[in-house]
């Protein structure tokens, strides 16, 4: 039996799926021109996650600066 950590080590393995990325999820709740709007300022690397969450807060909506981060970082459900 492969440990976590043997499987782990294997170049092709994948991560089981889990729930949607919250910057996907976002997305969908976001109006067209906020939904434009917010993927600009995730595209702008001056622009801070935490700057970012607030923003999306302010817009009636939730999203971590931690889940921005790691969409931005490509480490979420949506580079897989």
């Amino acid at each position: 039996m492969s440990s976590l950590l043997d499987n782990l080590a294997d170049p092709n393995y994948r991560s089981p799926r889990g729930p949607e990325c919250g910057v996907a999820i976002l997305l969908t709740e976001l109006k067209p021109d906020q939904a434009k709007t917010f993927e600009a300022a995730m595209a702008n690397p001056h622009a801070p996650s935490t700057a970012i969450s607030r923003a999306v807060g302010d817009l009636g909506h939730r999203c971590s600066s931690h889940v921005i981060q790691r969409h931005r970082r490509g480490e979420c459900r949506c580079s897989q």
